[in-house]
């Protein structure tokens, strides 16, 4: 029994560890970056969860059922943190003005942007919708869930800490933190599948 359960846990951890790297090698163009996300939350949530499919199988099946609008939104958040990027380097390295228009504007953009983040790849993975009914729905999970939105928030950033200062370990956080969002999210995806038909064959995220 014991030595059942470690096989278990240790298949557990090669599958994060596998998924982070996958995730990993699809976000090196960074143009892909939103679809390797979508893919990532996806199969983290399907596979390492449920235990549902063939891992591999199951995040490119994320990556290209959802490949168009993931790119698109990744698109725009890259056009967001870029401009605020710019700002910040201009700032401080280019001896231009802090608080002027561009400031203003890429402060008031990328707050919204960040927090958003972490719901949208996940929604997106999930749920079929518009571009702009995705934009929408999104931004309402993020203020009606505001609680849930700054604990996702304050995880991704131990993300970016974590992968700025341990980058050899890199290949295990993207499983990891997908793990710990997907509790955050899930019961909230939870609240608007309850009502689909129990009979869905794709029906393992209302368990």
């Amino acid at each position: 029994m014991k030595e059942s359960k470690l096989k278990t846990a240790l298949g557990a951890v090669m599958d994060i560890v596998y998924v982070g790297i996958l995730w990993l090698l699809c976000s090196l163009p960074v143009l892909t970056l939103g679809p390797a996300a979508t893919a990532l939350y996806y199969a983290t949530v399907k596979r390492i969860r449920h235990e549902r499919g063939q891992l591999t199988k199951v995040f490119f099946t994320g990556f290209r059922r959802n490949f168009r609008q993931s790119f698109l939104v990744w698109l725009l958040y890259l056009a967001v943190f870029g401009l605020a990027a710019f700002d910040f380097y201009a700032y401080r390295h280019m001896g231009l003005p802090s608080g002027g228009v561009l400031s203003a504007f890429s402060g008031i953009l990328s707050l919204p942007a960040a927090l958003s983040f972490p719901w949208m790849f996940a929604y997106i993975s999930r749920f079929s919708n518009s571009f702009v009914g995705s934009l929408k729905f999104v931004c309402f999970l993020t203020v009606r869930y505001l609680g849930r939105t700054l604990i996702l928030a304050g995880e991704l950033a131990l993300f970016l800490a974590i992968s700025w200062l341990l980058p050899q370990i890199l290949p295990l956080l993207p499983g990891v933190f997908a793990l710990l969002m997907s509790l955050t999210i899930e019961p909230v995806f939870r609240i608007y599948t309850a009502g689909q038909d129990s009979e869905n064959k794709d029906a393992w995220y209302n368990e």
